[in-house]
């Protein structure tokens, strides 16, 4: 119910007041949907039924921190939990949250954050839409690693995988990259790209934009996708009112070596597809020992496989696993989850 006409003729300050009050207790009441993504892989529940888990879970929480395990069991009870995307349903926000908040989704912690993320914005310039927290705040988990991995990677090579629209490049800055490759399929992207990291500074000798789409190998055609330059473009969703594009699809072994690069740093987001990253980085990864952060919330085969296969190349490697997001609504509630790695003998 709205307040009468005569309020809003008489004190329209009052009424406009009193709208924006009734506006935000609504938004605050109002249902919201909490769902599974399954269009980038598949569906995380035919997962479970359709492979032995104990074994996948058992291999999955292998060696890692105490946290990093609390994490894993709230998201998978999580993932059980919620429809999938294909079945949502509107859930009414006294309803608690599947297995609780998590630090980084708690209140006080999610102040903190948008407090901080405030300040960014005036200072890159960039619509507030395109400032995460995952990105800016947490620094894709590097926030949350030793001291000396900020030494063993500063002033070296870093490879940002699903580069989007600059704002890993801009915010990594602060790590003192020598240079930073990035990979982007998109090409509405990568112009984006170029002008955002102008308008911060960003001299064009610090960084390589690379129009290349990851695979585990070299011999796979060019693939053609609609160039929807948003965040969430996949090779896995084949459909969009846009433009069509073909990009050539190489290993991360091929373009390291074709641009001569010594990584210490590789971030990896890329809508389901890092388990083929994985298995196109064999080379680079045993050479380089690079420090990692990989998003492998997508589909079940990041979330399970990737640790596994990194640790069948590596030794000699801590994991993490955070959640990097204080967004609980949508598929917020399973989404920023990263694998973070670095080798031991850096501590």
């Amino acid at each position: 119910m709205k307040p009468g006409p005569f309020l809003r003729q008489r004190l329209p300050a009052v009424y406009n007041l009193l709208i924006n009050m009734i506006e935000r207790i609504h938004k605050l009441l109002a249902p919201h949907y909490l769902y599974i993504t399954d269009s980038l892989g598949g569906s995380f529940k035919s997962f479970f039924i359709s492979n032995n888990m104990n074994e996948k879970i058992s291999r999955l929480k292998k060696n890692l921190d105490k946290e990093s395990l609390h994490i894993l069991d709230i998201i998978m009870q999580r993932i059980l939990h919620y429809p999938d995307e294909s079945f949502k349903r509107k859930i009414p926000k006294k309803v608690p949250v599947i297995g609780g908040l998590l630090e980084v989704e708690k209140y006080d912690n999610r102040i903190k954050v948008n407090k901080y993320l405030s300040k960014v914005k005036k200072e890159c310039g960039l619509p507030r839409k395109y400032i995460q927290d995952s990105v800016f705040y947490y620094k894709h988990g590097l926030l949350f690693l030793p001291s000396s991995v900020e030494q063993y990677i500063s002033n070296q090579d870093f490879i940002d995988i699903g580069a989007f629209i600059g704002d890993s490049a801009i915010s990594l800055k602060q790590y003192n990259y020598k240079k930073i490759y990035s990979i982007e399929v998109s090409r509405k992207s990568i112009a984006n790209y170029k002008t955002n990291l102008e308008k911060c500074k960003i001299s064009s000798e610090n960084y390589e934009v690379i129009n290349v789409c990851i695979e585990s190998e070299d011999h796979h055609k060019p693939v053609k996708l609609p160039d929807t330059g948003s965040a969430g473009l996949s090779v896995n969703r084949k459909s969009g009112k846009y433009d069509f594009i073909t990009v050539e699809q190489k290993s991360l072994d091929s373009i390291v070596a074709d641009f001569k690069i010594n990584p210490r740093f590789i971030k990896v987001d890329i809508e389901g597809n890092c388990l083929k990253f994985v298995n196109g980085a064999k080379k680079t990864l045993l050479k380089y020992r690079p420090v990692l952060s990989l998003a492998i919330y997508h589909n079940p085969g990041e979330f399970f496989d990737v640790k596994p296969a990194l640790e069948n190349i590596l030794d000699n490697y801590t994991y993490v696993i955070r959640k990097l997001s204080g967004g609980i609504i949508n598929n917020q509630c399973h989404s920023e989850i990263i694998l973070l790695a670095y080798p031991k003998e850096i501590i």
